[in-house]
């Protein structure tokens, strides 16, 4: 047996080895680095429903994808106001309550029609469009842009 043929047939058990071991370094660090991510999902226009649908769907994605815990979703509809300005302001003050803003993550989505305004919020009879200013405006919720 050639040196060269000694070292092929050692090649497919030590990098077998070499993978088997270095894989547990990874789950060691992992879990002094764990992150929890909240996913908050607003639709905020009241008159069609695929809205309600968009800021499901997204959710359930983003969550599926990433583990988000906890996942928020609320969404207006014809007849009820659960999504507006203000529970958003509720709920985002409550989150940045519970989370660690020096690790943990926020995925926010926003599903509604835009305008030249801003941000069209429909909730029940009560339609508005927000400015969409930059954001700079998240920071007063503890959180890093």
């Amino acid at each position: 047996m050639t040196f060269r043929c000694f070292v092929n047939s050692l090649s497919a058990p030590l990098i077998a080895f070499f993978l088997a071991f270095t894989s547990m370094f990874p789950a060691a660090h992992a879990a002094d680095d764990l992150r929890k991510m909240t996913v908050v999902s607003f639709g905020l226009f009241g008159d069609q429903g695929v809205f309600q649908s968009e800021a499901t769907g997204a959710a359930q994605i983003v969550a599926g994808r990433f583990g988000g815990d906890p996942v928020v979703v609320k969404f207006n509809t014809k007849t009820s106001s659960d999504a507006t300005v203000e529970a958003l302001d509720a709920t985002l003050q409550e989150l940045a309550e519970t989370m660690n803003s020096e690790s943990d993550l926020l995925f926010l989505i926003l599903t509604s029609h835009g305008s030249r305004d801003g941000l069209a919020v429909k909730a029940g009879r009560n339609c508005h469009a927000y400015p969409i200013q930059s954001c700079q405006n998240a920071r007063p919720y503890g959180f890093e842009t």
